[in-house]
C-alpha cells in the first residue's frame, strides 16, 4: 500500500477525531461491547452518513451509518475507529454491510483484539476489493476502549484507581471520618468518572463507615439513569443488610467475601435483602485470609463489566496495587494537612517494597480542580499497551 500524500493523511485523522467523538457518545453505556462510531464520506468528499453504537443489542455505528448514506456512500469512504465485527452476535457482521455498501475506500482506527474478529473483518473487507487502512489514531483508539481491549487481550477489566487525600496522605481523621477531604469541584469531577465506567469498587471498610451510596448523580443531584454495578469486597460479610450499598437508586451490587464455614453461616443475616439487587459471591481467600482480588476482577469480567473504578479504601488500594491490578490513577490532592499519625492512609500495604523498586507513573499530569488538583497518570506498561506495542 502506497503512503498517503500529507492531505489525504491529516483528512482521514480529522475524520477518525470524530468517530472518536461519535463512539464517546456513550461512554459508560455499551459493555460488554466496545465504544465505536463511524462516518462515511462520498467520493465527492461530504459527510453523508454518521452513527455511533449506544448499547448492547442496539445496531453497530457502521450500518447506522452507511443506512443514513444509502446510496452515498457508493465510491466513498468509511471511517471507523475499531475493526468492523465479522461474526453475528446480537447483531449481523458489520463486515458484510461495509462490503455491500459499494465503498472504495475503508479506514480504520485500530484492530479488534475479540478472538471471533482479530483481524477477520478487515481480512473480509480487503478480499472484496476494497482498500483498506488500519492504524490511524491508534493510541487515541485504543485508549478510549481500553477496557474493552484489556478485557480481550489479558483477560482483566481495566481499572482506574481514584484518591482524595491530604497533602500528608490521609483520607479520613482517625476516627474515619471523611466527608469530604476535598472540595466541590473535585467530587463533581469523581461523578463524572462514575459515568464513564462500567463498575464502582470500595472495601468493606470504607462501605462501613462511610455508606456510600455508589450511585452516579447528574449535575443537579439526580440519579442518572443508567447506574454502574457497585462492588464491595468484604471477605467476612461485615456489613449491614441497611447498608445503602443494598438500596435504590443504585446498580446491582456484588459482595466477594471469603467462601468458608464460617463466613457462610453470615449469610442468612442478609435474608431481607432484595435478591434482584445483590450478589453474594464467594471465592477462596487468599493470603492472610484476604480475598483473591485477581480471581475477583476476572469474575466481574466475565459478567462483561470492562472498566471499573476503585473508590478505596487505603487498604484495598494498597492490595489492588501490590497485585499489579491498577491500570490508572486519579489522585485528587487537598491543600491541607491533617497531622496525625493515626490518620489512614491512602494506600496501606503490608508488602515491603524497597525504593529500587517504586512504582514509576506514566505520562503525568496535573489539573488544577480548585482548591484541589488532580494527579493523572498510568501504571508502568500501560503507556506501552495503549500504543499497541505490548499487553498489561
Amino acid at each position: 500500500m502506497q503512503a498517503e500524500s500529507a492531505s489525504q493523511a491529516e483528512q482521514d485523522e480529522f475524520y477518525m477525531g470524530r468517530c472518536l467523538e461519535l463512539a464517546a457518545r456513550a461512554l459508560g453505556q455499551t459493555a460488554p461491547n466496545p465504544l465505536v462510531g463511524s462516518v462515511v464520506v462520498s467520493a465527492d468528499g461530504r459527510v453523508v452518513g454518521e452513527g455511533f453504537h449506544s448499547r448492547a443489542g442496539e445496531p453497530h455505528a457502521e450500518p447506522l451509518a452507511l443506512a443514513a448514506a444509502a446510496a452515498q456512500a457508493r465510491g466513498g469512504t468509511l471511517y471507523v475507529n475499531l475493526e468492523p465485527c465479522s461474526h453475528f452476535g446480537r447483531t449481523p457482521p458489520c463486515a458484510e454491510a461495509v462490503v455491500r455498501a459499494g465503498l472504495k475506500r475503508v479506514v480504520v482506527g485500530t484492530v479488534d483484539s475479540n478472538e471471533k474478529v482479530a483481524g477477520a473483518g478487515l481480512r473480509r473487507i480487503q478480499e472484496s476489493g476494497i482498500e483498506v487502512l488500519a492504524g490511524v489514531m491508534v493510541r487515541q483508539c485504543r485508549e478510549l476502549n481500553r477496557g474493552f481491549l484489556k478485557s480481550m487481550e489479558a483477560g482483566l477489566p481495566w481499572l482506574d484507581l481514584k484518591l482524595a487525600a491530604t497533602l500528608d496522605g490521609r483520607i479520613a481523621d482517625r476516627r474515619g471520618r471523611s466527608r469530604y477531604v476535598t472540595g466541590s469541584a473535585a467530587l463533581e469531577r469523581v461523578q463524572s468518572l462514575r459515568s464513564q465506567v462500567d463498575a464502582i469498587l470500595v472495601g468493606a471498610a470504607t462501605a462501613r463507615l462511610d455508606d456510600p451510596a455508589l450511585t452516579w448523580r447528574l449535575p443537579d443531584g439526580r440519579a442518572a439513569e443508567r447506574q454502574p454495578v457497585r462492588v464491595v469486597f468484604d471477605p467476612s460479610l461485615t456489613l449491614s443488610e441497611s447498608s445503602r450499598v443494598f438500596q435504590r437508586p443504585g446498580g446491582k451490587t456484588f459482595i466477594f467475601y471469603r467462601d468458608d464455614s464460617q463466613t457462610k453461616s453470615r449469610l442468612k443475616t442478609f435474608a431481607q435483602v432484595d435478591g434482584d439487587l445483590a450478589e453474594f459471591v464467594g471465592v477462596e481467600g487468599g493470603t492472610d485470609n484476604a480475598l483473591d482480588l485477581r480471581h475477583c476482577l476476572e469474575l466481574l469480567g466475565g459478567r462483561g463489566l470492562r472498566r471499573l473504578l476503585c473508590e478505596g479504601g487505603g487498604r484495598l488500594a494498597g492490595s489492588l496495587l501490590g497485585a499489579d491490578l491498577v491500570d490508572e490513577v486519579h489522585w485528587f490532592v487537598a491543600p491541607k494537612l491533617l497531622c496525625d499519625a493515626s490518620a489512614p492512609l491512602a494506600v496501606a500495604s503490608p508488602l515491603e517494597r524497597p525504593l529500587s523498586a517504586v512504582l514509576q507513573l506514566e505520562e503525568m499530569s496535573v489539573t488544577e480542580v480548585l482548591p484541589d488538583f488532580l494527579l493523572h497518570g498510568w501504571m508502568p506498561g500501560r503507556s506501552a499497551f495503549l500504543s499497541g506495542r505490548s499487553e498489561t
